[in-house]
């Protein structure tokens, strides 16, 4: 595995393909199911990474306008991410720290993990009722929002922000959102900071999919949910 591999995703894989065919990064960041902000995001990190643009816009005109992958985008698409190499790229942002739950698995319905504090994930991954499980939570699928509303998110949790940290010489920032006896990491654009007017102490809404809590390594033993480390 490359050493680019821990830096690109599934959802990069997919952005460049759908905006190959629908010739629109606002169309293609919908059917993905991300916003637009974060679908830019996700291509300015893939250009510093790649050291070239890999989409190119064209606006108005006969045609309407539209986005086209350019040449480097269309090689990554039809040969892979390694099939490219790395002659001009400049190093991308070093990834956040993992965030990782840990609790017991309760199969449900719906199946879920429960925190040692109570807390409760919904997630969509398979593991025997009782058993201490680990979930990883890509701090790029936390959607945040300052109120509650309707959305197919299986987990809704508030939280209070802890800390904002500026992208280094890029276009993302993260947010450090206390959640019960955790932090978690979101990415966010500065754009959606200032949109949203976020500031520490600032009480925020964290949506997130079942399928975003992702299983990893043995969890180990958990505590008991409500019990108290010793």
């Amino acid at each position: 595995m490359s050493a680019r591999a821990p830096t690109i995703s599934a959802v990069d894989v997919a952005l460049l393909r759908t905006v190959a065919r629908a010739r629109s990064v606002v169309a293609a960041s919908r059917q993905v199911g991300i916003s637009r902000d974060r679908a830019t995001y996700r291509i300015a990190r893939l250009e510093r990474a790649f050291g070239g643009p890999v989409i190119a816009s064209v606006r108005g005109g006969r045609g309407h306008g539209g986005s086209h992958l350019t040449a480097l985008g269309d090689r990554i698409v039809r040969e892979g991410f390694d099939a490219v190499e790395l002659l001009n790229a400049r190093p991308v942002a070093p990834l956040f720290p993992a965030n990782v739950v840990r609790g017991v698995y309760r199969i449900g319905p719906p199946p879920e993990v429960v925190l040692p504090g109570g807390d409760r994930w919904r997630v969509a991954f398979a593991a025997e009722d009782g058993e201490p499980v680990a979930a990883h939570l890509d701090p790029e699928a936390i959607l945040v929002a300052r109120r509650r509303f309707p959305s197919s998110a299986r987990n809704v949790v508030r939280g209070r922000v802890a800390r904002l940290d500026p992208g280094p010489g890029g276009p993302g920032s993260t947010i450090a959102v206390a959640v019960g006896g955790q932090r978690l990491r979101v990415a966010i654009t500065p754009e959606a900071v200032r949109q949203l007017r976020l500031a520490r102490g600032a009480t925020v809404w964290l949506y997130v999919k079942a399928t975003s809590l992702r299983r990893v390594a043995r969890a180990g033993r958990a505590p008991t949910p409500g019990s108290r480390p010793s």
